[in-house]
């Protein structure tokens, strides 16, 4: 059974609001194709929307940023996060730009040296992980074999028996 330190939560876009209530038990985090926010987000998918919605770098005013009740603020979040973070980027995400991903990455980094961030040069938003083969695998293994050293042992365990 795991301990509650050794808990590793692999988020995909809006599920790293939720996280951040319970980051001190987590031991690792991996974001893949991850948004910055929903504000930025909704100019993106409707465009007309980003002269009345998001965030501080979008154009306009921000008439309609009321509306939105759960802004999901991942980029206001994740220098917060202490704990390794991994960022899996897709670079042909149809849905969320590489660069929300990227924006992310650099705010992590200003706080937590154990960030890494790896480019899937043909990775769509569903399919980064099958483009990606085994390449993306490996860096996977690879990140939790160094952070998450209670899964590496617990590997080693069922191997004995």
């Amino acid at each position: 059974m795991a301990n509650l330190l050794d808990i590793l939560v692999v988020c995909y876009f809006t599920g790293f609001f939720n996280v951040a209530n319970i980051k001190q038990l987590i031991s690792a985090l991996i974001l893949e194709n991850t948004f910055t926010s929903i504000l930025d987000m909704a100019g993106i998918l409707l465009p007309i929307l980003k002269w009345f919605i998001g965030r501080s770098a979008s154009k306009g005013p921000k008439v309609l940023n009321f509306l939105v009740r759960s802004p999901w603020s991942t980029v206001d979040i994740i220098g917060q996060v202490k704990q390794p973070i991994l960022f899996l980027s897709g670079l042909r995400d149809e849905m969320v730009p590489p660069s929300h991903m990227q924006m992310l990455y650099a705010k992590a980094i200003e706080h937590n040296s154990r960030c890494l961030f790896v480019d899937f040069p043909t990775g769509m938003h569903m399919d980064t992980w099958f483009t990606g083969g085994d390449r993306y695998w490996r860096t996977i293994q690879l990140f939790l074999d160094q952070y998450v050293p209670s899964m590496k042992e617990s590997q080693g365990k069922q191997s004995e028996k």
